[in-house]
């Protein structure tokens, strides 16, 4: 509900943030934090919903600006963003360009970005760094971590998962569509180095395929083929084949997030094993980034699981090469 965000709540009449948990009457529109409406038990404006009143927006266009933290529009007569409290840039400052428009356009040196981000915890000159601090603190900590140690864990691409974690924070969420763990699946996470989410998902994925093991070892005429009725055999692959796709769709909606639950529990392992920073920033280093190996190694091993299968099939190998090829 970004239209409400920097409006005062109609109970206390405090800006309502990022952070605020709101709701509005379902009868005027009217915005309230959920606590301020719960101790009202009633919108202020009830008696006028009878005469059809509407709420309607506080500020004109002309009071508003575009907060370069959140991207959200807020007073620009004030020092701080409304929605989420960062510094306000001072009158007469360029507003920030439309966050739709191409990132590929000017010149980027991306690795210097990076080696800021990696040294500070955020670079000084993105506007993000507030944005960061008003979704996790001053102390800019993410699950008592601090943002150095989690640069060095996560690598190169530690500016956008930042980005991302710190929007995520902001609207309390832990959806943010990850089209690689959709895509990818387990291969996602095994490049990421989360093993648990990774082998998680793998045995995940290996567990719905056995309907299918277990058709093609009726089709081919195996000893050890259960003696299921082929309308059993239809409707449990049916049944695993929508409960794959409603896995592929909880991996990316939730990919990032289970990401960040890992490399936390590493971090903090890690964090109290090696109390020198200097050290400690090698050891994330070597334990985070992203492995090449690790999906190689995932990949032979689906590789395995299936030349295994196959010992399990039935002699009758042509009633499988005629279904396939006609």
């Amino acid at each position: 509900m970004p239209k409400y965000y920097g409006c005062p709540c109609e109970g206390c009449g405090k800006p309502l943030t990022l952070r605020d948990d709101i709701v509005v009457c379902p009868d005027c529109g009217a915005p309230y934090h959920r606590d301020c409406y719960e101790k009202l038990g009633r919108c202020i404006h009830s008696a006028a919903h009878a005469a059809g009143y509407e709420w309607k927006f506080p500020y004109q266009e002309s009071e508003l600006c575009t907060c370069p933290a959140c991207g959200e529009r807020t007073l620009r007569s004030e020092e701080h963003c409304r929605c989420c409290g960062a510094v306000l840039p001072p009158e007469g400052a360029e507003e920030p360009a439309d966050r739709s428009e191409d990132p590929g356009e000017g010149s980027f040196d991306y690795s210097s970005f990076y080696r800021q981000f990696q040294e500070t915890g955020t670079p000084s000159a993105d506007p993000m760094k507030q944005a960061y601090e008003a979704a996790f603190g001053k102390e800019e900590a993410m699950d008592g971590i601090p943002c150095a140690d989690w640069a060095s864990y996560i690598g190169p691409a530690s500016p956008a998962y930042m980005n991302t974690y710190c929007r995520m924070q902001l609207a309390h969420s832990k959806v943010s569509m990850s089209f690689s763990a959709l895509l990818f699946g387990p291969f996602y996470f095994f490049y990421r180095k989360a093993w648990k989410p990774a082998f998680g998902f793998l045995a995940a994925e290996l567990l719905l395929a056995v309907p299918t093991l277990l058709q093609l070892m009726q089709i081919t005429g195996s000893t050890m083929a259960p003696a299921l009725s082929d309308s059993t055999m239809v409707l449990l692959a049916r049944i695993c084949s929508a409960l794959s796709f409603l896995l592929m769709v909880v991996r990316g909606m939730y990919g990032k997030w289970l990401y960040r639950k890992s490399a936390a529990e590493k971090i903090k392992r890690i964090r109290a094993e090696f109390p020198d920073a200097a050290q400690r920033k090698a050891v994330l280093a070597a334990q985070g980034g992203v492995s090449i190996a690790a999906v190689f190694g995932c990949f032979l091993l689906l590789m395995v699981v299936g030349s295994a299968a196959t010992l399990l099939l039935g002699p009758n190998v042509d009633a499988l090469i005629n279904l396939v090829y006609g």
